[in-house]
Formats: structure tokens, C-alpha cells, sequence
């Protein structure tokens, strides 16, 4: 047990495969666990409940966003009447019972039940964005008249106590351009996969039709003009405390290559054959060995992708460090909102991002458990309730 100021249910959030307590799978691989420790059962052998949310896997953010809420809040998933006639989806999913049935409310005690929201991947950008509805709403579901459900009215920000991102996808990823690029047609295999984890087996013309509804298409979203896009759209919860964490599986190999040889009358601090050496010295942002074992092909196929042409999104060496999955300054807070390095948890307040230090040879699969020592895993999960669980109640 910990000391605790506040024990409010804890929401895991997975990324794009999206599986969690309604899975089987999840009984014998957790998402968040693995085959190292369950994240789950670690969170609630300290006395806060915690549930795994699941997710359609071929859906975007705000589709994602509103079985999140659906799941925990319970009821029939409403994915808006203005979104589905645009995007011709059926309204309405699956019905829930609901993780906490008071949430955003209060409880029979006369407490405001809130939820934490610990994040990871993909699952960022749905938490963000369920946080975002809660606390503004959508201008667009209410003009369409009819029954609104509550999560497009707003003002129910305080619903959300924490919001935590592990390895989060919060700036966009150059990975699925990478694949494509190396390996075209890749994304169709990608989405055929997730269609049959959905227990739907689309045919060549409904894939066409997914990858050609640009602003709902999952490998836009995740991409940096897609998740630039969404950024332009959502605004930080002044009632919410945020928290990223980052991983870097790379490094730079450039620095161990040997100096292009001088010629031995020339100053090697003035000649220009000794400058052009140094300017031309490839950049390799490869694996970091061998702890980057286990995201060593993504790893590298991102620490060395760039594009500058109109076709995809600018991809330059500076995104090529990353966790596996995500370039790593795109998982630190978003570029659009406030943000700052974490101290402790007594100078932490709602209403801004704070950057936990950046795990060096770690990976993005690292914080759900693949390749950890179960100790140390459950021991990060334990270090960080007792920061959302002593955050200053506002």
C-alpha cells in the first residue's frame, strides 16, 4: 500500500490494437503487462481500482474517444449523429455496463468521482480527446439537434482527475509513412489485420474506402499532419493534470564512424576538406543494442526515413530518434500546449503538460512490460500512483 490523498479508478488506455478486459486475449497477455506483470493488478493491489478499456481496432481518435466513454461512464456507444452522417457510419454501438457508474458525478457519499487516464501509443490522442469533449464539447454534435449525448455538451471537465501519457503518440509518427515507403502496400495489410481482430473481414473495395477518408483514416490520425491536424483542434483542461513519458531506443552511430582522413599539411581546423568531413558525416539513428532488441526494425526504419517531398508530411533527421513506434519528441507533451520538466508532485497543478525524463534505452512496448523484469515493472506503476494519488485536490 501507499499513502494515498486521493484513490480515484484508474482507465488503462491502449494503443492502435486497442484490447483490453473484454478481450480474451487480455486474460492470459494483458495489454499492459504482457508476460512481465499486470499493470492492473499492480494498480489495485494498492487499494485504486483499475480497468482496461478496449477498442474497435480499425477506428480513429474520435471514434475511439467515444467507446471510451461509453465504456466507462456505461451505456450505448453514441458516436455523434453529426460525425456518422458525414463519415455514412451507423450512429450508434455497443452497449456497456460501465466501469464507474458515477463518474462525473457524486457518489452516494456526497464525492465527486473522478477517473485517471494513463495512456498509451495511439491511446494519447483518445484520451486527450475524450478530455477535450468533456471539458468543451462539440459545437458541431449539438447543432445537429436531437438527443445530444452528454459527453459533446461539455463542462464536465473535473470528470478527468490526471491524464498520463506512456510513450504517447502526441505530435504524430513517421512509422507508417516509413513502412510505406519501404514497403508499399504494407498499410493494407495493416488494416486487413486490424479488421479481423474486429471480427470483420472487409473486402478490396471497403479498404479502399477506409484509406480514402483522409481525416478519419487511422494512419492519417497517427501521422504528423494527422495528429497536427487534431492539435489545431483540442486545448488543455485548466482542471486536469497531464503527465508525458518518453522513451529513446536510438542513438546516434554517426559519432563512432572514423573522421574522413586529412591530408597531413593541411590545418584540420581550417581546411575545407576537414569541414566538408565533418558536414558530410552520415547521421545514423539506429538501435541502441541490445536493450533495443525487441523494436530494432521500426527503430531503424524511422531513424532513417526522411521525405521532403509534397507527397508526405516533411520528415527531417531530427524525428529520427525514437521509441520503436513514435519519434521521441513527439511523445513529450504536445507542441501546442504548455508544458514544463516535472519536480515533484507538490509543484505539479492542473492545466499544463509535465515531462517525466526521458528513459533512455527504453522502448515504447518497454512501459507495457515486453522484455521488463516484473519487479521493475510493477515498481514503475507503483511510483507513479503515488504521484496521482498525492496530487494537490484543487
Amino acid at each position: 500500500m501507499i499513502d494515498k490523498k486521493s484513490s480515484y479508478p484508474v482507465i488503462l488506455v491502449p494503443g492502435v490494437l486497442g484490447y483490453g478486459d473484454e478481450s480474451s486475449l487480455s486474460k492470459f497477455v494483458p495489454y499492459f503487462g504482457t508476460m512481465s506483470a499486470s499493470a492492473a493488478k499492480t494498480i489495485q493491489s494498492l487499494g485504486v481500482d483499475c480497468y482496461t478499456a478496449s477498442f474497435t481496432p480499425a477506428l480513429g481518435v474520435w471514434g475511439r474517444a467515444c467507446e471510451l466513454y461509453a465504456q466507462i461512464a456505461g451505456g450505448t456507444v453514441d458516436y455523434g449523429a453529426a460525425y456518422s452522417e458525414k463519415n455514412g457510419t451507423p450512429r450508434f454501438g455497443k452497449t456497456y455496463e460501465g466501469f464507474v457508474k458515477d463518474w462525473g458525478k457524486d457518489n452516494k457519499y456526497g464525492n465527486f468521482v473522478k477517473v485517471t487516464l494513463i495512456a498509451h501509443g495511439f491511446g494519447a490522442a483518445v484520451a486527450r480527446l475524450l478530455t477535450y469533449l468533456l471539458t468543451y464539447g462539440s459545437q458541431k454534435e449539438q447543432a445537429a439537434g436531437g438527443d445530444v449525448s452528454p459527453l459533446f455538451l461539455g463542462g464536465n471537465g473535473k470528470a478527468v482527475h490526471a491524464l498520463v501519457t506512456l510513450a504517447g503518440n502526441n505530435d504524430g509518427t513517421t512509422l507508417f509513412d516509413a513502412l510505406e515507403d519501404r514497403f508499399p502496400g504494407v498499410r493494407k495489410s495493416i488494416l486487413n489485420t486490424l479488421f479481423t481482430l474486429s471480427d470483420w473481414n472487409p473486402n478490396a473495395k471497403a479498404l479502399e474506402e477506409y484509406l480514402g477518408r483522409t481525416r478519419t483514416n487511422l494512419f492519417y490520425e497517427a501521422g504528423l499532419d494527422g495528429m497536427a491536424d487534431l492539435n489545431k483542434r483540442l486545448e488543455i483542461s485548466p482542471d486536469v493534470y497531464y503527465f508525458a513519458y518518453s522513451a529513446e531506443a536510438t542513438r546516434d552511430y554517426g559519432d563512432l564512424l572514423p573522421e574522413r582522413r586529412i591530408r597531413k599539411y593541411e590545418n584540420p581546423f581550417t581546411s575545407r576538406a576537414y569541414r566538408r568531413a565533418k558536414e558530410n558525416r552520415p547521421e545514423l539513428t539506429l538501435p541502441a543494442l541490445p536493450q533495443g532488441l525487441a523494436v530494432a526494425p521500426t527503430a531503424a526504419l524511422i531513424g532513417t526515413y526522411k521525405n521532403y517531398l509534397a507527397d508526405a508530411p516533411l520528415a527531417t533527421p531530427v524525428l529520427h530518434p525514437n521509441d520503436g513506434f513514435i519519434n521521441t519528441d513527439n511523445t513529450l507533451a504536445p507542441s501546442t500546449e504548455p508544458a514544463r520538466a516535472y519536480r515533484s508532485v507538490n509543484d505539479s497543478y492542473p492545466g499544463e503538460w509535465y515531462l517525466m525524463p526521458i528513459w533512455k534505452k527504453g522502448n515504447s512496448i518497454g512501459y507495457l512490460g515486453v522484455l521488463q523484469r516484473p519487479d521493475k515493472y510493477r515498481d514503475f506503476y507503483v511510483d507513479l500512483m503515488k504521484i496521482i494519488c498525492n496530487l494537490i485536490e484543487e
